[in-house]
């Protein structure tokens, strides 16, 4: 019998081994038999020595909190690297073949303790898309739809975003890409400027705002030419 064919009868303990190649697993063997694999969290809770008895009900209360121990351990390992929406997690638990009726007490646990939350996830990602990676709201919106996020969460964190801070990035973003080109041809570079920023998520209304601060330094107002821009035109110049 491997791991995947655990036993569902009861019986008494006749030997415990630990796993060589998994820190804190043990194997647990019923009546000179291997019948299952288990954490030494669970094993300790549930008292689990050679010689004790253990009964068929309780095997398999034993079995679903190892269940739901493996889902948490492995939740907490994704939550590690990054911060995760609920949506993401679940699919990422789902992936590794965990039943719904795990994943659901996995997840109601990580909420309680504070670990999954979709409204800290939405505000946190919108800072550091808006302040590190330089991108608009638009992209941000996108991002937060495609993981999942409820929409109050998503309107609640772009809320949070500055349009000044946005205004920072952006003019950061174009200022020395385009700086050459503004001086061969002022439209051509403003075309491609705002094409550049509206694809990355920023609205009109920045890009216009950073056009016409780096007219400041350069020369011309972007009232010269943004009324006989055409936007489709502008979102595909390269």
């Amino acid at each position: 019998m491997d791991e995947g064919e655990k036993r569902t009868s009861g019986g008494t303990i006749t030997l415990i081994e630990r796993q060589p190649r998994t820190r804190h697993r043990y194997n647990i063997h019923l009546d000179g038999v291997y019948a299952f694999s288990v954490h030494e969290d669970l094993m300790i809770r549930y008292r689990l020595l050679k010689g004790a008895v253990v009964e068929s009900e309780e095997l398999e209360r034993l079995l679903v909190d190892e269940e739901r121990h493996k889902a948490y351990l492995s939740a907490v390992r994704l939550l590690s690297s990054r911060l995760r929406s609920e949506h993401e997690l679940r699919a990422r638990l789902m992936e590794k073949e965990f039943e719904s009726s795990i994943i659901d007490h996995c997840l109601d646990r990580l909420r309680s303790e504070g670990y999954l939350n979709d409204a800290l996830f939405a505000e946190q990602l919108a800072k550091q898309r808006s302040e590190s990676q330089r991108k608009g709201r638009h992209w941000i919106k996108q991002e937060l739809k495609q993981k999942g996020v409820p929409k109050e969460h998503i309107e609640a964190a772009l809320e949070q975003v500055d349009e000044q801070t946005e205004v920072e990035g952006a003019y950061k973003l174009v200022s020395r890409r385009y700086a050459n080109e503004w001086q061969e041809d002022s439209v051509k570079a403003r075309r491609k400027a705002t094409g550049f920023l509206m694809r990355r998520g920023y609205s009109m209304n920045v890009a216009l705002k950073v056009m016409d601060r780096l007219a400041e330094q350069w020369g011309k107002s972007s009232g010269e030419w943004v009324e006989s821009m055409d936007v489709d035109d502008v979102m595909h110049d390269d």
